[in-house]
């Protein structure tokens, strides 16, 4: 695994962490602890952009991943649920 893979690992777990975080200060409201985990999260992130610059590796672009206009074949949604509705009766 390249340095560039783990700094990519590792900001995806700081993204992860961040989600968690807000969504439990979200239920539990501004909890004192969860309010330091904020802050070092942020500082964690500030780090991360820092080595990222002294390494000198840059970041990867996210690949583009190209969507077809045509039709999607029938039996592609044969499993499919509607969304709010729950599965339809055969």
């Amino acid at each position: 695994m390249t340095i560039s893979d783990e700094l990519d690992r590792t900001r995806t777990a700081l993204a992860a962490l961040e989600k968690s975080l807000t969504a439990l200060r979200n239920r539990v409201g501004p909890h004192v602890d969860l309010l330091r985990l904020l802050d070092d999260l942020e500082r964690c992130t500030a780090d991360l952009r820092r080595l990222e610059q002294q390494v000198g590796v840059r970041r990867r672009p996210h690949e583009l991943v190209a969507i077809p206009d045509d039709d999607y074949a029938h039996d592609f949604w044969a499993e499919a649920e509607q969304e709010g509705l729950g599965r339809t009766a055969p």
